[in-house]
């Protein structure tokens, strides 16, 4: 309890302490208390009565371990107040990816809510810098880590566990990312096809039908040639968000209007968007830089062209086109403009309403109340939370 000072009270009573207890030493309380042991230290000596100076170790008649009072929080005004200019290194705002030497790891979490079913998936990805080319060509090797969790569960039947092993053969993956941060092709497409052959003799060991050979099927044709396989990764959720052309030079109203599309989870066709793409020339009280993108649905077809996209099953045809929006933000390192965070989310109202969302996060942030506050805009507060970037 911090008590006023007043000549009548002992030091001890004029400051916020800690009461030490039996068995505690300068080391353990300061792991208790999550502050470096010197500081508490230095503090304490400045303060306190000279026989109760701290040593290597507190004396042994200490009752009280004297505390930095905590600083008073910044209310939103303040920290509004104190945000910094976003520094561009190339031409005026421009957000290059030159400074982009990057070795991160994400954990990322897809959410596909279909009406009142929610699925998700976890896994955690790798992205890290390679080379640049002369002609402004980017290469990035992008390595799965670990299990992929499906509903919180590692895969446990037959078509998850062959589906996480041939996906496997993919990684590490190199892309090549063009200036505008959009990945365009693929850079070791001969190393996929090797694996592929390898991973497959290996599943074939433990599963063999008519299944497993269409399944194969499938996989041989994607990795026929190097066109095939960009095609079939271009619905890759994280690639797709991850590098979706936000570097590029920004006009001076900050803002750019585009195109955008979404995967569908079943077939071929993006979900087609217009929307605003804009960057904020100030840091965030975070000193993260923003990149906003929102917008609605852009798209020709009707709602029952979408139901039968999606498999979803209609009692009778209609033209009426369906609602719909995007929104996604980025929270960008300011020294190599490289994502630290992303939240990617769209919907199409339909019978059954369909929502899709990725949320993108450096596993090595420890500010674990800015993620979750990240998190929380595109996610349903009344919900129950939990750390989702812990595996």
């Amino acid at each position: 309890m911090y008590l006023k000072d007043d000549s009548k009270l002992s030091y001890s009573e004029k400051h916020i302490t800690y009461k030490i207890k039996n068995g505690d030493t300068l080391q353990n309380v300061a792991r208790e208390l999550n502050i470096e042991p010197r500081l508490l230290r230095a503090y304490h000596n400045i303060h306190c009565n000279l026989p109760d100076l701290i040593e290597a170790d507190f004396p042994y008649q200490l009752d009280y371990l004297i505390l930095a009072p905590e600083k008073a929080a910044l209310t939103d005004e303040e920290r509004e107040k104190k945000r910094a200019k976003v520094v561009f290194n190339d031409p005026p705002l421009c957000l290059s990816l030159n400074y982009a030497r990057v070795d991160t790891t994400y954990g990322v979490l897809y959410t596909i809510e279909n009406g009142d079913k929610i699925h998700t998936i976890k896994q955690k990805i790798n992205v890290k810098w390679k080379a640049k080319s002369d002609n402004d060509f980017y290469f990035f090797e992008i390595t799965r880590i670990g299990k992929i969790y499906i509903n919180d569960t590692e895969a446990d039947t037959m078509a998850e566990d062959i589906a996480e092993k041939a996906s496997a053969a993919l990684y590490p993956l190199i892309v090549v990312v063009d200036a505008t941060g959009k990945w365009v092709d693929i850079n070791n497409f001969e190393q996929v096809k090797k694996r592929w052959t390898t991973t497959k003799k290996e599943i074939q060991k433990y599963y063999k039908g008519a299944f497993i050979e269409k399944y194969f099927s499938i996989y041989d044709k994607t990795l026929e040639n190097s066109d095939n396989l960009y095609l079939s990764l271009s619905k890759d959720w994280f690639l797709y968000a991850l590098f979706n052309g936000i570097h590029v030079q920004y006009p001076p109203t900050l803002i750019i209007q585009k195109e955008t599309g979404f995967p569908f989870i079943t077939k071929d066709e993006n979900i087609s968007y217009q929307v605003d793409q804009t960057l904020d020339d100030y840091l965030d009280v975070d000193n993260f830089i923003i990149v906003a993108i929102k917008g609605n649905l852009n798209d020709e077809r009707s709602k029952t062209d979408f139901d039968n996209a999606l498999n979803i099953k209609v009692n009778e045809y209609t033209e009426e086109r369906p609602m719909g929006t995007y929104r996604a933000k980025y929270f960008l390192n300011p020294n190599n403009y490289f994502p630290e965070s992303v939240f990617v989310s769209c919907d199409l109202a339909l019978d059954v309403t369909q929502k899709y969302t990725i949320s993108i996060s450096n596993l090595n942030d420890t500010k674990e109340q800015v993620i979750a506050t990240r998190q929380k805009i595109f996610i349903d507060e009344s919900k129950p939370q939990k750390k989702w970037w812990q595996f």
